[in-house]
């Protein structure tokens, strides 16, 4: 009768423990956590889900390289940016160079550059022809942008400029009621949200040029110094976004998402 007790209590113990202990392919698998706004055609969610997109495809195709499961996270950018800072997320998708960012995060190389454009009303009396070709007449005017970018890139102080918009329809519809004089955004981002939304706004009435003193912006994924592993990961992530310019990925990429944006 004891061993039969006996058997009992070790097959208890077994189940137990089979039960609490991952299995070891679990316990091997390697997830890449990134995280990310709704930006078409960069990256789309349905449903908080990562759906599709130049970067979240290129992004898809670079961890399988690096041999790890893809996780992307919905959040708003300001949101995204202080959990990759903090070392909680490995990631955040399509960055813009800015000085103050360098100083806590690691940036991977580039893979896009996009088109810098300045959005006005063409009935705005203060917006003229030589306007357009001066950076310093322009910032004398009011401008509005998007709450957590940054716009470096076009040589303007965001800090003279009203960036209470929450997102980049939000931006050209005070734009268009006169709240401000011009609006700056990429022209991919505009195309994309314009396709992308269910609903968008009459345009009739705004115009947009390509200022020659704004730098064209490149688009990098960062990682923050916090991160325990932030140094190899981000030798990781170059050497796949290497790989994908070697085998063409990254240029058959581009064509796909961004022919659009050339032809405008």
């Amino acid at each position: 009768m004891k061993a039969i007790v006996s058997r009992w209590r070790r097959w208890i113990f077994v189940l137990a423990v089979s039960v609490w202990l991952p299995c070891a392919s679990a316990q091997a698998e390697k997830v890449l956590t990134a995280c990310a706004g709704h930006t078409p055609p960069f990256i789309m969610f349905f449903d908080e889900q990562p759906v599709g997109g130049f970067s979240f495809e290129l992004l898809t195709n670079l961890s399988k390289q690096m041999n790890v499961r893809l996780s992307v996270r919905q959040l708003p950018w300001a949101r995204c940016l202080q959990q990759v800072r903090l070392g909680k997320i490995d990631l955040a998708i399509d960055a813009y160079e800015d000085v103050e960012r360098r100083k806590v995060f690691h940036y991977s190389n580039p893979y896009y550059t996009l088109t810098p454009q300045v959005f006005y009303r063409a009935n705005d009396p203060a917006v003229s022809q030589e306007l357009m070709g001066n950076r310093a007449a322009l910032m004398a005017l009011k401008g509005c942008g998007v709450q957590g970018y940054t716009y470096d890139h076009y040589g303007i102080d965001a800090t003279t400029m009203d960036l209470g918009a929450a997102n980049d329809l939000k931006m050209l519809m005070k734009l268009k009621s006169g709240h401000c004089n011009y609006a700056l955004e990429e022209l991919e981002y505009i195309i994309g949200a314009r396709d992308g939304a269910g609903e968008w706004m009459d345009e009739s009435g705004l115009l947009s040029f390509q200022p020659a003193w704004a730098r064209g912006p490149k688009v990098h994924f960062l990682i923050g110094k916090q991160h325990a592993a932030g140094e190899r990961l981000l030798q990781s992530v170059n050497r796949a976004i290497g790989a994908a310019q070697s085998s063409g990925l990254l240029a058959g990429l581009q064509k796909r998402y961004f022919d659009k944006a050339a032809r405008h």
